[in-house]
């Protein structure tokens, strides 16, 4: 059972209401690190997020699984993570987690559950000596592929359907606020257009209700990538 996707790829694709994730993964000069989560989310939207789970066969107790200590710990060892810490509160009608895991690899932090299944992690030579580049597709590399045709060919001509499909849906987000966040282990000098440079080595993507105005918009968010060139000097990471 995959029970970590709700934080970052079950959000993508249902893009629900009232629903704020942080996530930051912090990349170590020889491939370990740690990928910390931060959840907040009103009961009734975590309810739907389980029935909207439910009819994705991401199986029963997917989206609150996540506050459960002892789930999270077995999924992330099954994955060769372990949980540094975990942390669930309920305040009123709001449920808040707080967790840190950590990987001791890149090979682990691939197969990462806090990600996703369909997630695809690619570290290669930049494109100048004693760089680095990371890219993360959340939803595969053939999905973002896809969207981003699919996306280019809305902008061209008019889908009746897919523009009802937006307006119903631009109603059911409002409070969205996803935020992913990369520490690199070294000066960042390039990155993809949906990344923001937030420090020397830091670029964070922060995808919130007021930024999907279009339906080309939704698509592009649905099955993102992202991409970051570094420096690599003094690094011993696993290049592919």
């Amino acid at each position: 059972m995959r029970i970590l996707p709700t934080c970052l790829v079950l959000a993508l694709s249902i893009l629900p209401a009232c629903l704020e994730v942080e996530q930051t993964i912090v990349l170590g000069p020889d491939g370990s690190g740690k990928q910390t989560v931060r959840m907040k989310v009103r009961e009734t939207t975590l309810q739907d997020l389980e029935r909207k789970s439910q009819a994705a066969s991401a199986g029963a107790g997917f989206a609150s699984a996540v506050f459960d200590k002892e789930l999270v710990g077995k999924e992330l060892a099954a994955a060769g993570l372990g949980l540094e810490s975990h942390q669930a509160e309920r305040k009123g009608a709001m449920r808040s987690v707080d967790l840190v895991a950590t990987f001791p690899n890149f090979a682990a932090l691939q197969k990462s559950p806090l990600v996703g299944s369909s997630a695809q992690w690619e570290l290669t030579a930049g494109p100048q000596a004693d760089t680095v580049k990371l890219t993360l597709y959340p939803q595969g590399k053939q999905a973002w592929t896809d969207a981003r045709a699919k996306a280019e060919s809305m902008a061209k001509e008019m889908d009746v359907v897919a523009e009802a499909f937006f307006r119903k849906k631009q109603t059911e987000i409002a409070g969205l606020d996803l935020t992913v966040r990369f520490q690199l282990p070294g000066d960042v000098y390039l990155h993809t257009a949906n990344l923001e440079k937030t420090g020397p080595r830091e670029v964070t993507a922060r995808i919130t209700a007021d930024q999907i105005k279009t339906p080309q918009d939704l698509v592009r968010r649905l099955a993102p990538r992202f991409e970051v060139v570094f420096d690599g000097k003094g690094c011993k990471l696993p290049l592919q």
